[in-house]
């Protein structure tokens, strides 16, 4: 209990000084930061389990891009209590002349399976009736937006093509929109008898069949599907897994990588802070030892003095993340309605476990210089020039832990880090450089600068610690602010320029004389049209693609549905070849497939693995030959996945195309007969595509305010840190020149050469690396070139520095208040 107290007192006292409070403002924002995130993320998957049961309309639901066999309809029919066939197909439905497209699901007598429907009469959602069956043959029934947007009234006559059908209701819920709740495409409900879908086609069709089934049924028909059904995904309450939750991993990850970040300025900030801090352990312990205490014993004791430091951050933060999760639910509550917060122990306790860790490898080197403290080494200020390296050390190590822990885009990752490492190697050789020169040119031409730099080489190590750690800020305060404005303005640029202003998302092999025809007579120019074919991807290398690949990423979201396999002899005009060896057109050989350079990555993919696409319900199997990359300037049509002409001419699939139309102002209005005529066609104004670009834009950019703000928090503990981090030898310089008659005057101008010279190298390294991340990421993840505004980024750099020095000077200002002895004593 002696140790306890007095740890606790020793922490009280520590707490008390500037040092002491600003590690554990570092701790605070840092497990702040985590916990939070961890928090948050618990609540959304607790939401999308919840909405799983509740959603899923059945025990079981079997959907793919194609209908079963009579056969295995029937034998899934045998193995299950009670099965419900769904369709669904985008569609245009029309009314008086307005057109819009639908994602419309045909559904027979015996739906729904589980659960009712919530359908109402008028636009005022409070008044719904539950119901326990579809529309009856004949109606149609409308999602609340499909009906806004025609201005349907109940009893309307809504046209698909050239059949008619009654307006009956509008519906409110439906007990198996797993997926379709958080889909942004309107959508209409029909009844199987009413529509004919041997009349339509397209490479989004869906067919699910929904089931009641007992557990012992459920395992039957799991094992009967993966053996049978490869090109189908079955979900059941039981097993978990809704199709959002791997989107949603991939969110976390990503912020979790954003961590690393903050984790690293975290590390420079407590590795300033404890400075000071080192050296009054080293005293203590000195003088424990001369006590007669055991060094082990003197150790305990530090290590239980972080402990308690510890603790009180992780109570603070651990409050106000429960607070963040509460108002983060909130903004969350239109992506996942009914989403709440909860406690999440466990998930606490793994972030705890996590952070732990983390924050203890920082102690480490501390711990090791305290091992070696003596009465003779504490006399003599006996430096370890390998504590140095030891810190470093244990800070990469333990950020790399945290990256390998978040990380699931190793590409992303290495970019990321290894522009930050590149832009701290440049600003470490910059400051050697600029110092050994300024103190070179110093010798020719005395003065208060040449002085400055001849100090400031002495003290080569401590001005780097100030210059990487107020350089990383400055270099991540940048990229982030830049970031999302950049996205957001080339993006609309580019498309406009290069897409027209009306995107053909599919078009049936059939329909393309209409649409040329059509475009000829309206005097509207195809900007492009390429072909492509409904493929799933089932295998890699013979293995299910769920046992291939476990590491969740959005390419691997998208190809467990139905993608658009290209066909081209010669590299398309808007890609490049990124890898390995595209085909020639003398070539017999035709499975052979080239991927997109970033989904090679997102699926762990290598040349020469063996591909597997069921197309038109037929497996052909596809050796992976090459990888290709987009290329701006000739259209932003592009395919993840691409084959050789004479693959198609073998498997002669259904053919589908997709590109852009650029339209007249006259030429809208003559859209709808198009439309109407063909309604298999899936056609999206580029405003409406600009609308939910923005709409994205603009919730990533909540995110992006609120993750700078916490760089900025960061930022302003790092500057803090490199002030009174070297307070002591900064006072013992002024001291020891003011006895030599120098003005006080005179040392506040040092002090501002000074803080210049850090300013200046930091701004360089910052800018440069600015420009290298932006220039490795934006190609490789966005396919976009990087063109920062060079006014933009020299005024903000302006800025910091003019801030950094003011703080600067005051703080020297201060720190000449006192006489020359106190300072002499210090």
């Amino acid at each position: 209990m002696n140790w306890i107290k007095l740890a606790f007192d020793n922490f009280l006292n520590d707490s008390k000084s500037s040092d002491g409070r600003l590690v554990i403002l570092t701790q605070i924002t840092l497990i702040l930061f985590l916990a939070t995130l961890s928090l948050t993320s618990a609540s959304v998957q607790q939401f999308l389990n919840g909405n799983l049961n509740n959603m899923l309309g059945a025990d079981i639901s079997v959907s793919g891009p194609r209908p079963l066999s009579s056969s295995d309809e029937r034998l899934l029919s045998d193995k299950a209590a009670n099965l419900a066939q769904i369709q669904m197909i985008p569609l245009a439905i029309s009314l008086r002349g307005e057109t819009i497209s639908v994602q419309l699901k045909i559904v027979g007598d015996n739906y729904p399976l589980q659960g009712s429907l919530k359908i109402g009469t008028a636009e005022n959602q409070s008044i719904q009736n539950t119901i326990e069956h579809g529309p009856p043959p004949g109606e149609i029934w409308l999602g609340p937006r499909a009906s806004s947007k025609l201005g349907a009234n109940i009893g309307d006559r809504i046209a698909i093509g050239d059949e008619t059908f009654r307006f009956g209701a509008i519906i409110y819920h439906e007990p198996d929109r797993l997926m379709e709740g958080h889909s942004v495409s309107m959508r209409a409900l029909i009844n199987s008898e009413s529509l004919s879908i041997e009349d339509f086609k397209s490479s989004k069709m869906l067919y699910r069949y929904l089931l009641t089934a007992s557990p012992a049924q459920q395992n039957d028909i799991e094992n009967w599907a993966s053996e049978t059904l490869s090109d189908f995904t079955l979900l059941t309450k039981s097993g978990g897994g809704h199709p959002l939750a791997l989107f949603w991993q991939r969110t976390e990850n990503f912020l979790g990588l954003a961590s690393v970040i903050l984790f690293f300025l975290a590390a420079i900030a407590i590795d300033m802070a404890n400075r000071r801090y080192l050296e009054r352990q080293k005293q203590r312990l000195a003088v424990y030892l001369s006590f007669g205490q055991t060094l082990v014993s003197c150790l305990r004791l530090s290590l239980l003095q972080w402990l308690l430091g510890f603790l009180l951050s992780f109570v603070i933060a651990i409050g106000l993340a429960y607070v963040a999760q509460y108002f983060l639910t909130g903004q969350l509550s239109n992506q996942f309605p009914g989403i709440t917060w909860d406690w999440h122990p466990a998930t606490i306790a793994t972030t705890a476990g996590l952070i732990f860790l983390l924050l203890l490898a920082f102690q480490i080197p501390m711990l090791w210089q305290l091992g070696r403290t003596s009465l003779v080494s504490l006399i003599r200020a006996v430096e370890y020039p390998s504590a140095q390296f030891l810190r470093i050390f244990w800070g990469f190590a333990s950020i790399s832990l945290l990256a390998a822990y978040y990380s699931d885009n190793f590409l992303l990752t290495g970019l990321t880090l290894g522009a930050l490492g590149a832009a701290l190697l440049l600003m470490a050789i910059l400051s050697w450089i600029v110092l050994t020169a300024g103190e070179f040119w110093g010798r020719q031409y005395p003065g208060l600068l040449s002085f400055n730099f001849f100090i400031m080489k002495q003290r080569i190590l401590s001005k780097s610690s100030q210059i990487l750690g107020l350089g990383l800020c400055s270099l991540l305060l940048l990229f982030t602010l830049m970031l999302m404005k950049d996205i957001g303005d080339t993006m609309k640029g580019y498309t406009r320029a290069n897409d027209g202003n009306l995107m053909v998302a599919e078009l049936q092999a059939k329909d393309k004389p209409a649409l040329e025809n059509w475009a000829q007579k309206n005097q509207s120019e195809i900007r492009q049209l390429r072909p492509y074919a409904a493929a799933k991807l089932s295998e890699i290398n013979g293995l299910p693609i769920d046992e291939a690949i476990t590491t969740p990423s959005e390419a691997l979201a998208t190809v467990k549905k139905s993608i658009r396999l290209h066909w081209s002899e010669a590299i398309p005009s808007n890609n490049r070849v990124a890898g390995g060896k595209w085909w020639s057109d003398n070539e017999s050989n035709w499975n052979q497939v080239s991927a997109e350079e970033e989904v090679m990555t997102d699926l762990g993919l290598s040349y020469g693995d063996q591909l597997t696409f069921v197309i038109d319900g037929t497996a052909t199997e596809f050796e992976l030959v090459a990888s290709h990359a987009f290329k701006p300037g000739r259209g932003s049509v592009t395919f993840w996945f691409q084959t050789p002409e004479r693959a198609i001419e073998v498997i002669k699939p259904d053919v589908f195309y997709m590109g852009s139309i650029e339209l007249p102002d006259a030429a809208w209005s003559e859209l709808g007969s198009l439309w109407k005529n063909h309604p298999s066609l899936s056609l999206v104004p580029l405003k409406e595509l600009t609308q939910r670009f923005d709409n994205l834009l603009a919730m990533v950019t909540k995110l992006v305010v609120g993750y700078a703000t916490m760089v900025l928090i960061m930022t302003a503990l790092v500057i803090a840190a490199s002030m009174k981090g070297f307070e002591a030898e900064d006072r013992q310089k002024n001291g020891l020149l003011m006895s030599m008659g120098v003005t006080k005057k005179a040392c506040v101008k040092l002090a501002l050469y000074d803080w210049l010279t850090v300013s200046l190298i930091a701004g360089i390294g910052a800018i440069s690396g600015t420009w290298l991340a932006g220039f490795l990421i934006y190609q490789s993840q966005f396919s976009m070139v990087y063109e920062p505004d060079p006014l933009w980024l020299v005024g903000t750099m302006l800025a910091i520095g003019v801030t950094v020095c003011g703080i600067g000077v005051i703080y020297s200002r201060n720190s000449l208040s006192t006489s020359v002895n106190n300072l002499l004593m210090d």
